[in-house]
């Protein structure tokens, strides 16, 4: 009797359980018909970032008497940097890339707070490339800091066509100057 046991019988396809699918899944249907059918109140809406601004509207134009150009009258505008060099630099890499090279420059600040660093290219003679690591000073007095706090990093991407000529880059800042040769 131990291994005569009645095989257990499944049954094959319940007709009550198609119903319930049915009675389930209705109200899911309802729900999202009406969902979508209130996203078109949602377009004439102030919550639509679209409408926002609104549309644009004819206005009158105001002439002065004197119509300055947007460029300069000889074509050349000059743009004057007011950044010093950073007091040192600590760091100089240069990482190879598919399309040229990243210069990375990490160098120390005077003081705390300063910001928008940038290497400027300065010079290109014969097979060396001459950057400057600019760097603008804070606005603000700031309380002394440490040496790791006051480190700032900037880099310069040059291409393949940039560097073609170049043999030498150097960067210069206020006290020292550091170079990578190829």
């Amino acid at each position: 009797m131990l291994f005569n046991a009645a095989a257990i019988r499944y049954p094959r396809g319940n007709d009550l359980s198609k119903g319930r699918k049915m009675r389930n899944s209705l109200p899911l249907l309802l729900a999202a018909t009406l969902t979508v059918t209130g996203c078109a109140r949602i377009s004439d809406s102030r919550i639509n970032p679209l409408n926002w601004f609104g549309n644009s509207q004819p206005s009158a134009m105001t002439t002065s008497g004197e119509r300055r150009p947007l460029t300069p009258i000889g074509g050349k505008s000059r743009v004057v940097d007011s950044r010093g060099a950073i007091q040192s630099i600590t760091e100089l890499t240069l990482e190879r890339t598919s399309e040229g090279a990243i210069v990375r420059a990490t160098g120390l600040a005077s003081t705390l707070g300063q910001f928008n660093a940038e290497l400027v290219e300065t010079a290109r003679e014969s097979s060396v490339l001459t950057l400057t690591f600019r760097i603008e000073a804070a606005t603000t007095n700031t309380a002394p800091a440490s040496a790791h706090a006051r480190q700032v990093t900037a880099a310069y991407a040059l291409s393949v066509n940039d560097l073609q000529d170049v043999r030498t880059i150097r960067v210069q800042s206020a006290t020292n100057a550091r170079s990578v040769s190829r």
